[in-house]
């Protein structure tokens, strides 16, 4: 990934939701083809981290647009209790060769202590933009 500059008023968006039971990888293959296709024509960039009962989204763009996409994502079924993690203004992009990047954060040893730190966050009544870096290295 590299940092791209930009111009407009631009945010990034980070939330966190709790994975339906029923969103298997073939509905996350579906969300990432959809919002590859309506990313790009909205000019917004993002990475989603995804686990088996979590989804971590980075969206970034003008803020208008990420806004309303991240009300709608919050309506979306596949998922329930979206919690914005964290809303900011941005003077480079960190996602800006994805219009999505998916990561599969697979259960294993390598990744024990990002899956320790997603779930704290998860039950988390606050969460720092330090605890987000984590997830940023990751899904680089």
């Amino acid at each position: 990934m590299t940092s791209q500059a930009i111009s407009k008023d631009e945010i990034q968006l980070v939330y966190l939701s709790e994975r339906c039971a029923n969103t298997d990888e073939a509905a996350i293959n579906k969300i990432k083809l959809r919002a590859e296709h309506n990313n790009h024509r909205r000019n917004i960039t993002g990475a989603l981290l995804f686990t088996e009962h979590y989804f971590l989204q980075y969206l970034e763009g003008e803020a208008a647009i990420v806004d309303a996409l991240y009300a709608s994502i919050c309506r979306d079924k596949r998922h329930t209790n979206a919690r914005l993690l964290l809303r900011k203004p941005i003077t480079q992009r960190d996602f800006s060769r994805w219009s999505l990047g998916v990561k599969k954060l697979l259960d294993n040893e390598e990744n024990q202590d990002l899956i320790a730190v997603l779930n704290m966050i998860g039950q988390a009544s606050k969460v720092t933009e330090s605890q987000l870096d984590w997830f940023k290295l990751a899904l680089q």
